[in-house]
Order: C-alpha cells, then structure tokens, then sequence
C-alpha cells in the first residue's frame, strides 16, 4: 500500500475517534449540568436549650426519647450555585410529618400543625411543592416544625426540581400505595364471590365467613393506606372497630373449618367482640384514650387470633392438603403481621417501617380463594362428568322406553288382533239373530250378550284408538273444516244418548268458522269430550261453543256434572285412569276416553285445557288455527249421520277373510242385506277364480291381513279387471306400518270389531246411489 494512502487512512480513523469522543463529552456535559434531586440524610436538631446539633435521617423519636407528644424542629441548609427563579422545586419524604410547618428562607410553604385529625399525629408519604422564586443562589434555609405523636420523626428527604422529585415519590407510591391497594381490590372482589356463593348456598359456613372476614379486612387496608391526609372524625374508632370485627370473623372463621369440641370458644369470641366495642364507643372522643384502649384490647384479640390460627393448623393436619397447609402458614403470618402492626403503631418499632397487613391479608384472601376456585373447577368437572353419565343414562332410558311402548303397541296390536276375529264373528252373527228372533224374552236375552259383546268391542276399539295414535304413522291433514257442520255431525250421534239420560246437549257455533286441521281427528277429540261429559253428568247438560281468540278458534266442552278436584286433574288425561269408578262398573266407561283425547290433541298441535270446580261442572277447551273456506262447506269426511241399512239386492260381493267364523258372519249379514256374496279365505282363492273367469264384482269386502297377501294386494287384483270397484277393507291389525299404509291408500277402513252400522257406513260411502233402504 502506498504511505500516503495509508497515513490518509490513520487520519480518518483518528477523526472519528475525536468526534465520538467529543459528542460523548457533551451528552456528560449536558446530564451534569442537569438539577438532579438532593437526597438529605443529614440535617440538624434543635435541642431544648435553643441550639442545634447534627441529627441523621431517617429519625425516630422514639429511639432518641424525645417526649411524646410534643413538638420538634429540623432545619436544613442547602447551597445552591445557580437557580432558575420560574423553575418549581419540591421536597418528599416517606416518612413526613402529619403536623407540621415549614418555612424555606423565612417564607411559610406549609402549615398543618393545628389541622383536625381523628388520629394521633404521626408521620406519612408527603410531597411539598415549593414556591417559585424562594430559593435563591448561595445558602438557603429549610425548617420544619413538627408536632410529634406515637410515630414521630423524620425519614429521609429528596429536594430538587418538581419534575425530578415526583419521580422518587411516584417510585414509592407505586410500590407501598397501588400494589397494597391493588391487591386488597383483588381480595374485595373474591370476598363479594364468596359471599355471593354463601347467599345461594347458606349450609356453606366456612365460605360466609371467609366472605365477612376479607371484606372488611379489604375495606380496612384500602382505608389504612390513603396517604397524605389527615382522617376525618371519627376515622379512629371506626378503624378500631374494624379490627375487633376483623378479629371476630377470623376466630368464626376458624371455627367453621371443623372443631366440633370448641363450641363454647364462640361465646367467648362474642363476648370479646362485645365488649371491645362497646369500650370503643364508651371512649371519650380522643385519640389519646382510644391508643390507651388499644393497649389492652390488642393484646386479647392477638390472642384470638392465634387460637383460630390453631385451628386453621388443625384443619390443615386433618386434610394433609398443600392449600391448607399454605392456609394455616399465612394465617399465623397474619396473626405475627397484627402484632406487628400493633407495636408498629404504638411507637415501639422504628416509625420508618412498612405495615404489613396490607400486604398479608390480601395474601391470604387470595390463597383461600383459589383453593375456593380449584374446588369450583372441582366441582364444574364433578357436575360435567355428571352430566354426562347423566345424559347417557337418560338416552339408555328413553332407548328402553321406547323399546317398551314399542313392544306394548306390538302386544297391544297382536293382542287386538286375535280377540277381533272372534268379536267380530259374534258381533255380527248377533246381528242376523236378532233379525230371526220374534220371541220377546229370547229379544231380551239376545239385547243382554249384545250389550257385553258392545261393552268388549268398547274396550278393543280404545286400544284400537291408542294404538293408531301411538304409531306414528298416522297422516294427518292439515285442510279447512267447517266447524259448524263437523258439530252438527258429532250431535247427531251423541243427542240420543243425552235424551236417554235427560240431558240437553246445546251448540254455539258462530257462522263460517273454520280451523285448519284433520276433521277425523277433530271428531275424534270431541266426541270423547261430549261423551265424557255426558257420563258424568247427571241433571243440566253439556254446552259446545266455539269463541274467536285472537288468530284461533277455541272450542269448548261445558257441562254441569260433579267437577273434578284441582289435585286429580292431570290424572285424568292418563290411561285407565277413573276418578270415581273403583269397581271399574262397565257402564261407567273404560278411562281411555281422555287419554285418546290428550294424544289425538297432540297430533293437531294443540293442547287441552281443563277447568273444573267440583260440583258444579268442567270446561275441556282447545285451540285450533282460525281459516277461511275456499268455498261452501261440506260435510267432512267420516261424519255421515246414520241412516238406515244399505240396499245390496241384485250387487255382487266378494268376501276375502282368512277367518273362517267371521268370513261365515260377514257372508251372512251381506246376504241379509240382499247381496249375492262370493266368499273366498284367501288371495290364492282370488287368483283362482279370477283365471276361471270371474267377472268384476260390484262391491269388494277384504280383510286386511291375509295369508299370501294383504287385503290392499286383493283390491289391486278385483282392479285389474275393472278399476272402479267400490272396496271396503275390514281389519283387526293395529301394527303402525299396517296403519299407515291403510291411511295412505284413501280406502275405507272398518277396524275390527265393529257393529253391522259402522260396516253400513262404509258400504254406503261406497255405493251412495245405492243405499236407499233398508234389505
């Protein structure tokens, strides 16, 4: 490398060195020559004579025997080289004078010496801003004049520019004043928790008056480390009666945790709880008598408290848990931290200490609300699994009694069908007896095996009826019905079994109302009602009146029979369920009636509503969606009034029944109507009579289950030769498939066992221009 470039390099190196160097030495200028705070750990005394001697800060009068209560003077020279007159200078101390004057070159910037204070003087964190253009170049002169009490002195002092000192003081406050007050905010809020949680569970002892205890021991530190002011009257006493209930609720408190043989120990707690207050009230209004009072009281409470420390340590032995153990630790810390405190405040310590409640108690509040947390999660993951074990237990037993009402509708179908086949037989052949028999008494015996034949199809029919409602299978529509003419329908079957009884049966149907719903359904319900009704009616009548409500019509059931208790009306909607019929009497009913109601009134989306006043009558009402008809109303279907039996001479009618009793029965009331009747026991019989060429027949009569087929196989067949054959199927079956599948197929269904009336029925709905008389 040539020597010029590298002594050009060397210098370049060099220059910067300088620059850094020089701007180093200016930033140093600048932080020197800023007016940092003083911090005084010396300054001086005056003695009794008048004359003054070196005294170090931090100062405790204590420890030095001065007289308390009395009255002290510090003075500070201070020497400043250059003062700006517009620059505002403060003095702090964490230990200042409660009562005091302090003059700075003769000119007064403070003076609290004669303020009221509810407490004996004493020393606290204090900020004094300075008075701009008192301090001046050279020496100047600080004096501080106090008026001493238990805790007097003096701690040690920053002076300097505002700006500078507020930092010192803002580092302490921070520390000593936000974080106690932080943490006791904390231990408040866990305290308002646990009393919560105590109001909604009183058996929790232990967690009230955990509750009790950190309320007040939180209100008491927040109130106890407000600096700077002197306390309201008053403000004495109430701190002394806030540690004789402190101490109160920390002995029950240590009770509740489990000392059965400590009983007693309660009384004498609320003994001495009663008498230190009472003292304390009793006290005369001065600060002096009540630091007296606290000089015998303290220690008795002290001794409380260690008890229920004891206590606390014995819960923690019987539990061998970590939290309690902790629990019990922090407590006796609480308990030495009292005692502290107590000596604290009476002078017997160096006044420049912290207290150290403010700091334990939120301490503990805080241990004991978490063990109350973690028992919460305890409890949360306890009522979880719970919950689930619940749940599963709950779908295990809706899956059984699903399984159950399954298998009672299947028994109840099987059961249904084989008592039908034989009900039906006899029910039939007694209608074609009665028509050969002229005898009278043969009239009356025959009219008595037709009423217990009537009172078993009763019974099967109300199976019949639950089953169908129980399947769900069950289509229901949701069309206009014409209410007037559903009523009118309905009355017309039930009128003659009023008139029997001497009963009027009265309806209040407005013109043009109409509901959106299944009529056979709607029948249903309100056939049961009024019939219902009219069994246990004895003098009066029954009343069907339909009201506009809102957006629905409600339709009601009135009678005046004997009411039913308030305590026995949901009963009353329960299978087999008969108030007043413990003989279960046959002419009484059979105790289905309601409950087919409750379930019919469940598939229209609605609800019956019972009111009843006993002896003097029953409302049953229900709501159902108010509509308009599109055009005039019809009768609905199913609810042809009665007429006379159908006229079948010269029809042909093919017969299909397994069953051979109820296929001769049936065979021989369609001759009785005049029908020439081709009767055949299976689907086979059909098919083969059919390949001999059998013509289409007039009318079509099938049961429903058949062997090799059902009864809907044999309409399609009888359809294939021609396919506006009337059909009627007949069945005992009340398997939910089988009545769906029936409901599907728009046939006329008669459920088996019926009366000759309900067959005619249908016959007639099949062949209206026909049914002209009697056969």
């Amino acid at each position: 490398m040539p020597p010029s470039l590298h002594s050009s390099g060397h210098r370049s190196k060099w220059y910067r060195v300088l620059l850094c160097a020089w701007l180093c030495c200016g930033w140093a200028g600048q932080v020197l020559a800023q007016p940092w705070p003083h911090l005084v750990t010396q300054l001086e005394w005056q003695r009794p004579d008048g004359g003054w001697m070196p005294q170090a800060l931090p100062d405790d009068w204590g420890q030095r025997g001065v007289p308390r209560p009395g009255l002290g003077r510090y003075r500070l020279r201070v020497t400043l080289s250059q003062v700006d007159a517009d620059e505002l200078w403060a003095l702090w101390s964490a230990r200042f004078p409660m009562h005091y004057r302090a003059w700075l070159n003769g000119v007064p910037v403070g003076d609290t010496l004669d303020v009221p204070d509810a407490m004996q003087p004493r020393t606290t964190p204090l900020l004094i801003a300075l008075p701009r253009g008192v301090l001046r170049a050279g020496e100047n002169e600080l004096l501080i004049e106090e008026k001493g009490g238990p805790r007097s002195g003096l701690g040690e002092l920053w002076l300097g520019p505002a700006a500078q000192v507020e930092r010192q003081a803002s580092k302490y406050l921070r520390a000593f004043v936000d974080v106690p007050r932080a943490l006791n905010g904390l231990a408040g809020g866990a305290a308002l928790f646990a009393l919560l949680l105590w109001a909604r569970r009183r058996g929790e002892v232990t967690m009230g008056w955990f509750g009790v205890l950190a309320l007040v021991l939180t209100l008491r530190n927040i109130a106890f480390v407000e600096p700077g002011a002197p306390s309201p009257a008053g403000a004495g006493l109430a701190m002394y009666l806030l540690i004789v209930a402190i101490n109160a609720a920390y002995g029950f408190f240590g009770l509740s945790l489990g000392a059965p043989g400590w009983r007693a120990w309660r009384y004498w707690i609320i003994a001495v709880a009663a008498g230190a207050t009472a003292a304390g009230l009793l006290a005369p209004p001065d600060p002096v008598a009540l630091d007296r009072l606290r000089h015998w009281v303290y220690p008795l409470l002290s001794v409380n408290a260690l008890v229920a420390t004891a206590l606390l340590v014995r819960a923690a032995w019987r539990q061998q848990r970590r939290g309690f153990w902790l629990l019990a630790g922090l407590g006796l810390a609480f308990v030495v931290g009292g005692v502290y405190d107590m000596l604290l405040q009476a002078g017997r310590l160096p006044q420049q200490w912290e207290f150290l409640l403010p700091w334990l108690s939120p301490l503990l509040v805080l241990i004991y609300g978490g063990m109350l947390g973690a028992r919460l999660v305890r409890a949360l993951a306890e009522s979880e699994r719970a919950g689930q074990v619940l749940e599963q237990r709950v779908r295990e037993r809706t899956a059984a009694l699903e399984a159950a009402n399954l298998a009672k509708t299947r028994f109840l179908a099987a059961a249904s069908h084989d008592l039908r086949q034989p009900m039906v037989t006899i029910g039939v052949l007694i209608g074609v007896l009665r028509e050969q028999l002229a005898s009278p008494a043969q009239q009356r015996l025959i009219g008595r095996v037709d009423e217990a034949v009537a009172a078993m199809e009763g019974l099967l029919a109300g199976l019949l009826d639950l089953s169908r409602l129980d399947s769900g299978g069950l289509r229901v529509a949701r069309e206009p019905v014409a209410l007037a003419l559903l009523l009118e329908a309905m009355a017309a079957h039930e009128r003659e079994a009023a008139a029997r009884q001497g009963l009027r049966l009265r309806l209040r149907v407005p013109p043009g109302a109409a509901v959106l719903g299944d009529a056979v359904l709607i029948e249903q319900v309100l056939r049961n009602l009024v019939a219902n009704a009219l069994r246990y009616t004895e003098r009066g009548g029954v009343l069907v009146g339909v009201q506009r409500r809102g957006a629905n019509w409600r339709i009601a059931v009135w009678d005046t029979g004997r009411g039913i208790p308030a305590d026995q009306q949901a009963r009353v909607f329960e299978d087999f369920v008969q108030l007043d019929n413990p003989q279960r009497e046959r002419a009484q009913g059979l105790g289905l009636g309601l409950a087919i109601v409750r379930r019919a009134a469940s598939l229209l989306d609605t609800t019956v509503a019972l009111r009843s006043t006993p002896g003097r009558g029953s409302c049953f009402s229900f709501e159902l969606p108010a509509c308009r008809l599109a055009g005039p109303a019809v009768p609905q279907g199913g609810l042809a009034a009665p007429g006379d039996l159908p006229a079948l001479q010269g029809l042909s009618v093919v017969l299909v029944e397994d069953d051979e009793g109820a296929r001769e029965a049936l065979r021989l009331r369609l001759q009785a109507w005049g029908a020439d009747v081709l009767a055949l026991a299976s689907p086979a019989a059909l098919g083969d009579r059919i390949a001999a060429g059998l013509p289409a027949p007039d009318l079509l009569v099938t049961d429903m289950r058949l062997p090799g087929g059902s009864g809907l196989d044999v309409v399609a067949r009888v359809r294939a030769l021609s396919a506006d054959v009337p059909a009627v199927i007949v069945t005992g079956n009340t398997a939910p498939d089988d009545l769906a599948e029936l409901a599907a197929s728009g046939l006329p269904v008669v459920h088996k066992p019926f009366r000759a009336e309900q067959l005619a029925q249908a016959i007639r709905s099949q062949l209206p221009a026909r049914a002209v008389g009697a056969g």
